[in-house]
């Protein structure tokens, strides 16, 4: 029964907390091996309580690692900065997954109701009488 309340005490020194915010800085100490970044991406969402930042595997072969947890915070360009420096995104250059509001967030486009509603759109989606007609 006492293994449960210390198990985590083995991956402690991997792991830094910062405020409300905790990451894994020692990503190549906890994988025990010199990984390759071309193999894993990260994956980021977030719920009603709180944001995870998750590295995945390409072939999902190996188990993936939590890289940042930020509870009670929302899906905000400063939060998910922190994530991506304490993660080392320019050292490693892993792809970014996530849905549609996280990408919106990080490339810097309006959230909520925008006239132009998906970024790739070129034109008023609310002119029906545009619609199928415009080529380019």
């Amino acid at each position: 029964m006492t293994i449960f309340h210390i198990r985590n005490q083995e991956f402690e020194q991997f792991f830094k907390t910062v405020g409300y915010f905790i990451y894994c800085q020692d990503i190549d100490g906890l994988m025990h091996m010199r990984h390759s970044p071309d193999q894993w991406r990260i994956f980021i969402d977030a719920s009603k309580t709180n944001l995870e930042a998750v590295l995945l595997h390409n072939r999902n072969n190996l188990h993936s690692i939590t890289g940042a947890y930020a509870p009670s915070t929302k899906e905000a360009y400063t939060t998910m900065n922190n994530i991506l420096v304490e993660v080392d995104y320019k050292k490693y250059q892993r792809e970014i997954c996530g849905d549609f509001k996280v990408i919106a967030v990080l490339l810097g486009l309006q959230a909520g109701y925008t006239k132009y509603s998906f970024f790739l759109c070129e034109w008023d989606t609310r002119t029906s009488g545009f619609h199928y007609s415009k080529e380019h």
